[in-house]
């Protein structure tokens, strides 16, 4: 199950960590809520994620009524994105 995305890069101060993520748009979000998924911790579905180049496994968490994937420094770093840019990311669902 593939589903692939574009949405902007969102940037979110806790204290004194900073977390990058992005935000599935709604029919994404309800198509993985339509599947019935086993959900893992936090209510998290297992996908391997694509953007640019970079490929890896991750989740993506339920946050209201979608859901969020995390992305790590370095790999903004690597691809060359900022906060606020507009990426295209794969998702492949993991069962």
């Amino acid at each position: 199950m593939q589903l692939t995305f574009t949405s902007s890069v969102e940037q979110h101060v806790h204290g004194r960590a900073t977390i990058h993520l992005i935000t599935l748009p709604n029919d994404e979000a309800d198509f993985l809520n339509s599947l019935g998924l086993v959900r893992g911790g936090f209510g998290s579905i297992k996908v391997s994620a694509r953007l640019g180049r970079t490929i890896w496994r991750t989740s993506v968490f339920p946050n209201e009524d979608t859901f969020i994937l995390l992305l790590a420094r370095k790999l903004l770093a690597a691809e060359q994105i900022d906060v606020g840019d507009e990426v295209t990311v794969q998702l492949n669902v993991i069962v």
